[in-house]
């Protein structure tokens, strides 16, 4: 049902500030979040090996987590380090950790195979770390099957209708647009497709100089889908006829959109 040796995002940093344990399920996998006291993020099966209450139930001590049923801790690697009233703890007593990285203001978790766990396989999107660039990082929750989010965020059609009264505008959008190309990748596809000299949508015209709001505009809209459920998305307004489909980019203005869709089961996202 889920491709598991791949790395999906499963917070954002800000979520687990102050000790925050947070709990998180992913791939129909109960997952514990934190930070350790040296800023290291830490995953562990939310699930106690005793008697499976939830960790995240439990207390924080220093870099461990303790359960708070009968009290077993366990270390970051989520080996059991300690049983009130036993002394011998059997060697392979603990929970699941799962390899993390945070990167980029996103904690990505890798819920397959730990030993192909390859950090460089994450994908880059460097706007985020860029301060030139403005962002709303924000979690989002669907009640809706993964696949679906990615069609409608590769439908550019839909916008004309759903979306008219912010970035789709005229419903002519439908009518007169077709896609520009659709192209396989390695790790999934790019969509995109242009609008030519056509007036600007809602959104756009709330960050146009009064002289510039009911002027014509071209439009691009490029998407790019990357395995397991990552989309980016980037919209480009240019004033008509000024060439940006050839590449030039004098009056343009851009806005760009990441998903990063994390399955909690396999309706919720």
């Amino acid at each position: 049902m889920f491709l598991k040796n791949c790395w999906y995002v499963a917070a954002w940093d800000h979520e687990l500030l102050d000790g925050r344990m947070l709990p998180r399920t992913i791939l129909e996998e109960a997952v514990l979040l934190y930070k350790s006291e040296s800023g290291k993020v830490v995953a562990l099966r939310d699930r106690c090996c005793h008697r499976g209450v939830p960790l995240h139930l439990g207390r924080r001590e220093g870099d461990c987590v303790r359960c708070m049923y009968h009290g077993l801790k366990f270390d970051p690697t989520g080996k059991c380090i300690q049983i009130p009233g036993q002394d011998v703890i059997p060697p392979k007593l603990g929970v699941r950790s799962y390899p993390v990285v945070e990167k980029d203001h996103l904690v990505w978790i890798w819920m397959g195979d730990p030993d192909k766990a390859d950090p460089g396989l994450i994908i880059d999107f460097p706007y985020l770390r860029d301060p030139q660039w403005k962002g709303i990082p924000d979690y989002m929750h669907y009640d809706a099957n993964w696949l679906l989010i990615v069609d409608n965020l590769s439908d550019f059609a839909h916008l004309a209708f759903v979306h008219t009264k912010t970035l789709g505008g005229s419903e002519e959008y439908a009518y007169v647009t077709k896609p520009v190309a659709v192209e396989r990748l390695p790790r999934g596809f790019r969509v995109e497709r242009w609008h030519m000299n056509a007036a600007p949508p809602p959104f756009h015209r709330k960050v146009l100089p009064a002289a510039e709001k009911d002027v014509n505009v071209d439009r691009r809209n490029i998407g790019h889908m990357h395995i397991p459920g990552i989309f980016f998305l980037e919209s480009m307004f240019s004033p008509a006829g000024s060439g940006s489909e050839h590449g030039n980019r004098e009056g343009t203005r851009e806005y760009r959109n990441c998903q990063f869709m994390t399955p909690e089961t396999r309706r919720p996202t």
